[in-house]
């Protein structure tokens, strides 16, 4: 959705009026506020229903978009001295992601990152159920609009049905293309306008499976989802080159990826 005109000029409003740009502001608190609310009093639930091998595994899936090796500029290393890929998972919630990422690559480091000290308590949980430590996967309370990291921190930044909840999404990408090295990879899987429910819920999948994709679904359509080419224009403006989106989960989704 585009913002709304800028009429502090001339043609600005009567004073009677909200001016636009103040209301816009107001929309944005409600929308995150809402969003909060959401993910932190139906983190329990959301949990339950992401934490299934199907989930994890389509989570790992992103990991098959990332680079094979770090920037040659990266500082992390192991314990053997070899560089360490260095990946951001931005809206980690529960830790699936997170963890089914270190399913694909599990000398990387993967750093997850969420609003919500609910979410975060419950990846802390299923990080122990995985069998994997604070170490190997680090949890950060934080807000995308103001990562709490250096410039061209990571080698990868990724995330899993995140910018469509986000209401400030050109500051959020500004965010994500700082803290990523030149060259570095975005990966990340977002809901798309159009795709076949029906398709998806008649396949494979199990109970849980098909009752989170019919909720995302659902929630995509208040937030709103995306279509090819104004998300591609979105991640332009802010400097993701190479951009190429390609449709899963019965069209319902993209799975992007750009490089910075």
């Amino acid at each position: 959705m585009s913002p709304p005109p800028d009429h502090s000029g001339p043609l600005a409003p009567p004073p009677s009026s909200p001016a636009p740009a103040h209301a816009a502001t107001w929309r944005q608190r409600l929308h995150r506020a809402f969003s909060h609310f959401v993910f932190t009093a139906g983190a329990h639930f959301y949990a339950w229903m992401t934490w299934t091998p199907i989930w994890r595994e389509h989570c790992a899936s992103l990991a098959d978009s990332f680079p094979e090796a770090p920037s040659p500029t990266a500082g992390e290393a192991d314990d053997a001295g070899q560089s360490r890929l260095r990946i951001l998972d931005l809206g980690i919630g529960p830790g699936i992601s997170g963890i089914g990422i270190l399913d694909r690559r599990p000398q990387a480091l993967v750093i997850g990152l969420d609003f919500s000290r609910t979410m975060l308590r419950l990846a802390q949980r299923y990080l122990r159920r995985a069998g994997l430590s604070h170490e190997q996967l680090p949890l950060i309370h934080g807000d995308v609009l103001h990562l709490p990291f250096p410039d061209a921190s990571f080698d990868v930044i990724t995330h899993h049905s995140f910018l469509y909840l986000l209401s400030q999404k050109e500051q959020a990408l500004a965010e994500m293309a700082r803290v990523l090295r030149p060259g570095g990879a975005y990966v990340f899987l977002e809901p798309r306008q159009g795709g076949s429910l029906g398709a998806l819920l008649s396949g494979d999948g199990g109970f849980r499976f098909k009752l989170s994709m019919f909720l995302w679904r659902v929630f995509s359509g208040g937030f709103g989802r995306f279509e090819a080419a104004g998300l591609s224009a979105l991640l332009s403006a802010h400097g993701f080159v190479a951009i190429d989106l390609q449709t899963t989960l019965s069209g319902l989704g993209f799975l992007g990826q750009a490089r910075r």
